[in-house]
Parts: structure tokens; C-alpha cells; sequence
């Protein structure tokens, strides 16, 4: 949807800055022979000389220090709608960043070059490639409403996030954390007053399936942290689920899925249900078809859900926003063209009046 993405070249860095950042003390837990990183819900106890699980993270002499701070790896000027997120300034650019590292190990992820690489040396750099203020100006240069973290795991360097999103809302941007949805309490207690949309990517409720998939089982604060981002903090929250046939496609998984998101964030949370792409080291598994993903959606809307998603290439009208209430076309979504048609300034449906939660820029800038 929108502009295609286009990638940028680094901003050269003259100050001597370090790419080594002590984590805040709300993030540590000294405990009997190490300290507990609290970053995310894998809560590795690390020794010293130790780095986490995502390698982003390390004990020095009893300290635990983000290692790769304003460390980038990939960064471009996407359109909001490819995160996926509909229902946030719909048409609206971000500056998309990702670093090194990652907490989990999905077996098909799309940038595995960099979410497995090791983020402990800082990718071979002594000083950040892209530090906050620079990345601001990258963003304001470049013509882009928002700052996104993705591509890997934001959460695993909540230093640097937090710092440009400071940054970013001094400066009239808007911040997207595009996240696996592993943060804990206290990352989020963290990070929440700083964050604007909340992209959370679910891609089952089965705790088996995570660890077969992702190496990890740790998964039940998931939805309730994202229902406190969007209840405490104020946070948009839109959800993503990546449909795997034979995985997590089943109609049982499915429903439970849709009555969760409806239990824990609303009947309006945007539900995206994505294709499923044969990648890195999972092969094995088909892509999906788009029957699955018209199932699925069906399933969405019969459990309640007022909005659900899908980027199937083959049923066009899966990809605009009607008004639940009238169905009058509110947004209309091709490729390289958003058009809010029916919306109102304060993101309700023109033709009847319902509130829909999306937020325009009237709204964005009360």
C-alpha cells in the first residue's frame, strides 16, 4: 500500500560517541550469581561476560549494557500500511529502522541476516551509524510523519528506542513499535508514555507452537501486555497473524484467537491475517492459499471482530476499511494510492456517524 519503500544510505557520525548504553535500573534485577535482564519476557540471568538470548544485551562486571546502541542496519521510508497498521494516519510515511538481534528464532523470518546476527560487537562498529538525533533529522529530511522500529525486535535495545522516541515527539513525529509482543511490565512501564501505534504480532496461543517455531514458550503475557499499552498508555494497537498451513491455520486455533483479541483489546482492533512465505529455514511448509486466508477472515468477523485483514492478492476489497454499522467504504487501500473517503475529521464513518478508532491527523495532533 502507498509509496514503494525506498532504502537510505547511513548518516555519517563525526561525534565520538559509544555504541555500549547502561539499561535503566527498572530493567535490572540483581539476583545470587548474575543479574537479570527484564527486557523481555525471557528474563535471562546473565553472569559476567555473558550476553542474553537476543545478544543485544550483556553483564559487564555486574552492569548490564545495551551493546549496540544507534547500531542500524536497515533503514528505509515505507509507507505506514506495509507494517501492516490501517487505522494510524492511514497514508502516512515512517522512517523504518532495524538493528541486530532478536529474541526469537523464527525459523521463516524475512530478515534473518540481521535478526540473528550477533548484536554484541555492535556489527564491528565502535560508534552508532545512526544515533538518535541523527535519525530524527534522517526522518525529517525524508519527508516521513512517524519513526518505526522493525525488521528485528525493537524491544531488545530499549535504550535507543526510547532515546529517538523522545527525540521524535519533540519533534512532532510519531513513534511505531512493530513487536513480537515479548516486552515485560516493566519494559513497558518503560517505553509506554513514548509510544504512539503498537503493532503486535500474535501468531498463536499455543505455547508449543511458539517454542517449535520460535525457541520460545513464554508467551502468556502477550495479550495482556498489549490490552495495558492500549488501556494505561493510550497506545494504538493493531494485531498480526501470519497464517502457516497445518500450523496455526485450523478453524479451532482460529476462533480462540479472534474471541481473545475481542476479550483482551476490543471488537475494533484491527486484525491483519498475512500470507505465509516460504523462507530461510522452514521451507517445508506451503505457502498459503487464498482460501485459508478467506476463512480465516470470515472467522474474524463471525467471532465479532470489526475489522479484519488480509493481503491476498486475490480479493481486493480484503484490504479496504468499510464502516461495520452502514458499510460504507471509509478507506480505500490499492497498490500506491490510500484514499480516506468516507472518514470524518475525528475518524468516524461520514455516513452514519459511528466511531471506527481510527486515528486521523486532527485527531493525531489533539
Amino acid at each position: 500500500m502507498g509509496a514503494p519503500s525506498r532504502t537510505l544510505p547511513m548518516v555519517a557520525v563525526k561525534e565520538q560517541l559509544t555504541t555500549r548504553r547502561l539499561l535503566p535500573a527498572s530493567l535490572v534485577r540483581a539476583e545470587d550469581g548474575g543479574v537479570r535482564c527484564l527486557a523481555c519476557t525471557r528474563r535471562c540471568l546473565l553472569h559476567h561476560n555473558r550476553a542474553g538470548f537476543c545478544s543485544a544485551i550483556e553483564n559487564e562486571h555486574d552492569r548490564l549494557i545495551s551493546t549496540a546502541y544507534g547500531v542500524v542496519a536497515e533503514a528505509s521510508v515505507t509507507p505506514i500500511e506495509s507494517k501492516p497498521i490501517f487505522h494510524y494516519l492511514p497514508g502516512s510515511q515512517v522512517l523504518s529502522l532495524g538493528g541486530l538481534g532478536c529474541n526469537l528464532r523464527c525459523r521463516f523470518c524475512q530478515n534473518w541476516e540481521i535478526a540473528f546476527r550477533s548484536a554484541r560487537h555492535a556489527g564491528g562498529l565502535s560508534t552508532p551509524n545512526l544515533p538518535p538525533e541523527k535519525a530524527i533529522t534522517l526522518a525529517l529530511e525524508q519527508g516521513a510523519q512517524g519513526l518505526a522500529w522493525t525488521f528485528n525486535e525493537p524491544s531488545i535495545s530499549p535504550v535507543y528506542t526510547a532515546d529517538c522516541a523522545r527525540l521524535a515527539h519533540e519533534a512532532g513525529l510519531f513513534t511505531v513499535y512493530v513487536t513480537n509482543g515479548l516486552l515485560t511490565q516493566e519494559a513497558l512501564s518503560f517505553l509506554g508514555g513514548w509510544l504512539d501505534v503498537y503493532r503486535v504480532d500474535i501468531k498463536s496461543l499455543d505455547a508449543v507452537f511458539y517454542r517449535r517455531i520460535g525457541a520460545t514458550d513464554r508467551i502468556a503475557e502477550v495479550l495482556p501486555i498489549a490490552r495495558r499499552a492500549q488501556q494505561e498508555f493510550g497506545i494504538h494497537v493493531e494485531a498480526v497473524t501470519n497464517l502457516m498451513p497445518g500450523l496455526n491455520d485450523s478453524d479451532e486455533h482460529l476462533t480462540r484467537l479472534a474471541d481473545q483479541l475481542i476479550l483482551q483489546l476490543g471488537e475494533q482492533v484491527p486484525w491483519h491475517l498475512t500470507s505465509y512465505v516460504p523462507y530461510a529455514f522452514m521451507r517445508d511448509v506451503p505457502p498459503t492459499p487464498p482460501e485459508t486466508l478467506a476463512r480465516a477472515r470470515q472467522i474474524g468477523y463471525r467471532a465479532g471482530l470489526h475489522f479484519v485483514y488480509t493481503d491476498s492478492v486475490t480479493d481486493q476489497e480484503s484490504a479496504h476499511t468499510r464502516c461495520p454499522m452502514c458499510r460504507a467504504l471509509v478507506i480505500e487501500r490499492s497498490p500506491g494510492r490510500v484514499i480516506a473517503c468516507g472518514l470524518d475529521l475525528s475518524g468516524a464513518c461520514r455516513s452514519c456517524g459511528t466511531a471506527l478508532g481510527i486515528v486521523t491527523a486532527a485527531r493525531h495532533h489533539q
